[in-house]
């Protein structure tokens, strides 16, 4: 590197900040520093080069000054593949320089035999995704300097003036020349073939990273206004209320106002720089996994729809801060209406939140806006991202899906969207939700307060260490396969002005909602909250000694890399010990020591709300768990007896906890052989019992099984209900439930906040009658069947003999 080049490194550093982009997959970038590494660039700038500086010496890569030698042959490392015009030289020149750059790679590669590596760079100065042509949006000076201005060194310079500490560059899987030689020889078609791909692939990446061009927010109006379909409800608008076509654009317009977003990438930029030090001051880290699979859809073209869980106002912040740190377009988000009020409802629309009322109901226009701004985003290429529960989870578990802003997406593409929708499903996990401790207030019937300035505010003011965040992007899903799969014939059915409700509609978006909740809990992720809440909460005093503790989490920890509920599950890095340690520090979980160790206890506050964060996670383990109660209770049974137990209980657990697996009998399996690996249980003349109910594996064993403790208790109280009344008005019966079970809650001193939830138990009564475990006779009384007095049973033989006795005599 020449004294020149030294030298305007160090003097640009100041003004070059660049985040560095490279996808999960390529670990350590897949470059193979033992061999020849070349840069392809956008441009072979100067100023480019510098950046590209920066990261190379941050992943211990060759500099892009330099060059490749090989034998005592040396070529260029870089190669620009956009022609531009400069002072010095004109696009026509830049062309015929990167043709002749990359021809003697070829070759080089072809005369020596070693490989040369051929690395897309793609390097953002800013994240503007420019404005649309013709459009009424006042010119800026930033358009001027970015878009405008010819004389490229001097548009350059206010570009990293302006952008350069706000600049990130994304490295991409090298492509290896020895291939393309062997594939395609050296010839000059070939050079141009690779630099012609290299360009495409570089405009790809620019989209992604920027999204579409930004239309002026009144011009979206009117354009959505002149659509077909809106055309139509302005029509019946006049009719139904007897009014002008100026007074009905006037009334759309005044509706549109209240849901359209208005991104402006200043305000991400602004709101990224502000949440980077929020999370800096409030978190250890934020854990990101399954990026890649994110940016191989969009470069591919596909229309992304993010479906995360919902746990805490902070996943709307959290969730777009990741997504654009990754390197994509942040999505515009469905966002309720109860948080547009100032100051945040501007800012958030700014950022690119669209408001959408609870309820459409009584209002066709509404509706009709409503569902056109949806289709216009999907139709301009905006990924969006909506909660498919509807609201924030009070219990920590999943909710039951709202099916309205999925079925308006799969509306959309019968109206007639090019591209291909996939939905990306996201676990969000967090060690602590800063609204927990006002769920349990919800649950026990005090009234939700409403968004305002105060309530953010008093939530900076409680800002402390919340631990790690983790974002886990789960297992995108296609929703044209869907359709393909479930309504072959849909695309006859495209209309562009008409809303189509074909009689498959509601089947289809109830199955795509279940199978979004089930790839989300696929996605789960194992931190040191909730592995200290799986672990204290199944002792009886919510204490264990600490030596047991942290041989518990390693046995949990154990099962679920030996056993896993689904690859994209994450397990920690950390030791049990340093999970103990983390879970002290974040004030979870208490210490106390003694003349014969440490012991690690839950205070009765605390026990209450790490049931939150370990319903976050219980699903993971309910199926063993059942195992476990199984061994735990029988003395000696079979494989056989344990998996028709598993099978009657499952369907219930399916419905509540959005359970996957469809190897019932092979994941038990596997669950029995850890169990038999790990010396706890033996196999006799075909029967199995534990090997030594006295070790530390017996203790396991049981504290395992009582994951599942709540949730069967729970079941089994609306089963004996059923029983004890011998028939039973639905309302009735979910009414008592809820009694009974704040009845239950104070004789066994159980924590548990899904106790209080109505809507779980409501779920609970639907699923008993799907699944025919119930019936109900002229009368609308409910009784059991058959299926259901078995599966009653098998409850009941899997609970503590005093749990039982209080359920029976409850009522």
């Amino acid at each position: 590197m020449s004294i020149l080049n030294v030298l305007m490194y160090w003097l640009t550093r100041p003004f070059i900040r660049t985040q560095l982009v490279t996808d999960e997959k390529n670990t350590e970038n897949g470059i193979d520093s033992s061999k020849p590494i070349s840069y392809v660039l956008m441009t072979n700038s100067y100023t480019d080069k510098l950046a590209l500086k920066q990261a190379a010496k941050r992943l211990n890569l060759p500099s892009p000054f330099g060059k490749i030698d090989i034998e005592g042959e040396s070529v260029k490392r870089t190669i620009g593949v956009k022609p531009v015009d400069s002072i010095f030289m004109n696009e026509k020149h830049h062309a015929k320089r990167a043709l002749k750059t990359g021809q003697a790679m070829l070759e080089l590669v072809e005369r020596t035999g070693q490989d040369i590596q051929f690395v897309p760079v793609m390097i953002c100065w800013g994240r503007n995704p420019g404005t649309v042509k013709n459009s009424n949006r006042k010119t800026r000076l930033m358009d001027i300097i970015t878009q405008k201005l010819q004389t490229t060194p001097f548009r350059k310079m206010m570009i990293v003036l302006l952008y350069g500490r706000h600049s990130f560059i994304r490295i991409s899987k090298p492509v290896s020349l020895q291939k393309m030689v062997n594939d395609f020889g050296t010839s000059e078609d070939t050079a141009h073939k690779l630099l012609r791909v290299a360009r495409i692939h570089f405009e790809r990446q620019r989209i992604v990273a920027t999204g579409p061009k930004v239309m002026a927010r009144q011009a979206f109006f009117n354009s959505m206004l002149a659509s077909p379909a809106l055309k139509k409800a302005l029509q019946e608008e006049m009719e139904d209320k007897d009014i002008s076509l100026d007074e009905a654009k006037a009334n759309a317009k005044k509706l549109l106002e209240e849901i359209a977003g208005d991104y402006n990438e200043n305000y991400i930029r602004m709101g990224s720089r502000v949440l980077t030090w929020v999370w800096n001051k409030i978190y250890n880290g934020i854990r990101v996994h399954n990026a890649d699979k994110l940016r191989d859809l969009a470069q591919k073209g596909h229309e992304i729809v993010y479906v995360p869980c919902h746990r805490s106002h902070m996943d709307y912040l959290l969730l777009t801060y990741v997504i654009y740190h990754e390197g994509l377009v942040p999505p515009h988000i469905a966002a309720g209406i109860n948080l547009n009020f100032w100051p945040a409802g501007p800012i958030f629309r700014k950022a690119g939140a669209f408001f959408l009322r609870r309820s459409f109901k009584g209002n066709k226009l509404y509706s009709a806006v409503f569902r056109e701004y949806l289709s216009q985003l999907f139709i301009k290429g905006y990924p969006v991202k909506y909660y498919t529960e509807g609201g924030r989870s009070r219990t920590g578990r999943l909710l039951s899906p709202k099916t309205g802003m999925l079925a308006m997406t799969i509306q959309s593409m019968l109206r007639g969207v090019d591209r291909p929708i996939t939905l990306v499903p996201v676990y969000i996990g967090y060690e602590h939700v800063m609204e927990v401790n006002t769920y349990l207030s919800e649950l026990k019937g005090k009234s939700k307060e409403s968004e305002s300035i105060f309530g953010i505010f008093k939530a900076l003011k409680n800002l402390k260490n919340y631990g790690h965040g983790d974002v886990n992007f789960g297992e995108p899903i296609s929703l044209n396969e869907i359709l393909n799969d479930q309504a072959p014939e849909w695309r006859s059915l495209i209309n562009p002005t008409d809303v189509v409700k074909p009689t498959w509609l509601t089947p289809v978006v109830n199955h795509t909602a279940n199978k979004v909740m089930g790839s989300i809990n696929d996605a789960a992720v194992l931190n040191t909250v909730n592995l200290s809440a799986l672990a204290l909460l199944t002792s009886d005093s919510h204490a264990l000694p600490r030596v047991e503790m942290e041989s518990l989490i390693e046995f949990y920890i154990g099962l679920q890399t030996s056993v896993p509920y689904s690859n994209l599950v994450k397990t920690p890095s950390e030791s049990a010990s340093e999970i103990i340690d983390e879970a002290i520090l974040l004030e979870k979980v208490d210490s106390d020591s003694d003349e014969y160790g440490t012991i690690i206890k839950l205070d009765n506050k605390n026990a209450i709300l790490m049931s939150y964060y370990r319903n976050n996670v219980v699903h993971l383990f309910a199926i063993a768990a059942i195992v476990a109660a199984e061994l735990t209770h029988a003395g000696k049974t079979t494989r056989e007896l344990i998996q028709q137990k598993v099978k009657h209980i499952l369907p219930l657990l399916k419905n509540e906890m959005f359970i996957t697996t469809s190897d019932v009998d092979g994941y038990v399996e596997k669950t029995l052989n850890y169990f038999t690996d790990n010396d706890i249980i033996e196999t006799k003349d075909d029967f199995i019992s534990i090997k030594n109910r006295s070790s530390m594996g017996s203790l396991q064993l049981s504290l395992l099984a009582k994951i599942m403790k709540d949730t069967l208790q729970r079941y089994a109280l609306t089963f004996n209900r059923i029983q004890q009344v011998h028939g039973i008005q639905r309302g009735e019966l979910e009414s008592d439930c809820l009694k009974l079970a704040k009845r239950l809650l104070t004789l066994h001193d159980i924590k548990a906040p899904e106790y209080f939830d109505k809507k779980i138990i409501s779920s609970f009564v639907s699923c008993l009658k799907e699944q025919k475990y119930v019936h109900t006779d002229e009368a609308g009384l409910m009784h059991l069947t058959d299926d259901g007095k078995l599966a009653a049973d098998q409850i009941n033989s899997l609970l503590e003999s005093d749990i039982l006795q209080s359920l029976q005599s409850l009522g």
